[in-house]
């Protein structure tokens, strides 16, 4: 299985956050991991993996900007091309107490789940808090990314 995890990060947080859940793949997987900033949809599109995990931060009071803009393109290029992903999901990352970005959550997974090109979407988003703006990642929030990932991967094998 091919798997692609694009992060948005700043500060390395959400390429931490994609290190810790691409261990959780089996080593028979196939998986990579790219910033939205340094690869481009075209280039995903003509890989083609089985899943994707798009991940954002949530900054100034907005989930994943340049994250969504990035699947907007995906969507697009997969479009013309014919091609469909299998599987997708994503992640956030945060400063704020995690009750406080559900709202954020929400938003960010119904984007992934509206792109037609996207065959199925996980039903559940991850969100991992930041002690600040430039981490780290609260300990707590890598234990439940590693359990979020579990799920995740048994729900594809479904």
């Amino acid at each position: 299985m091919k798997v692609q995890i694009m992060t948005d990060t700043k500060f390395g947080n959400g390429k931490m956050l994609a290190e810790a859940l691409k261990k959780e793949f089996s080593n028979e997987d196939d998986v990579n991991i790219a910033d939205v900033k340094d690869v481009s949809p075209k280039r995903i599109a003509e890989d083609t993996p089985n899943v994707i995990i798009l991940g954002g931060a949530v900054r100034i009071f907005r989930g994943g900007p340049k994250s969504k803009k990035w699947l907007t393109e995906l969507n697009k290029t997969l479009e013309k091309s014919g091609k469909k992903i299998q599987f997708g999901t994503g992640f956030l990352t945060h400063a704020m107490p995690t009750d406080k970005v559900q709202g954020y959550a929400k938003k960010y997974l119904n984007k992934i789940d509206e792109e037609s090109r996207i065959e199925r979407t996980y039903s559940k988003l991850l969100t991992a808090r930041v002690k600040s703006e430039k981490g780290p990642i609260f300990p707590e929030e890598m234990e439940k990314a590693r359990g979020y990932i579990k799920e995740f991967i048994n729900w594809i094998q479904k």
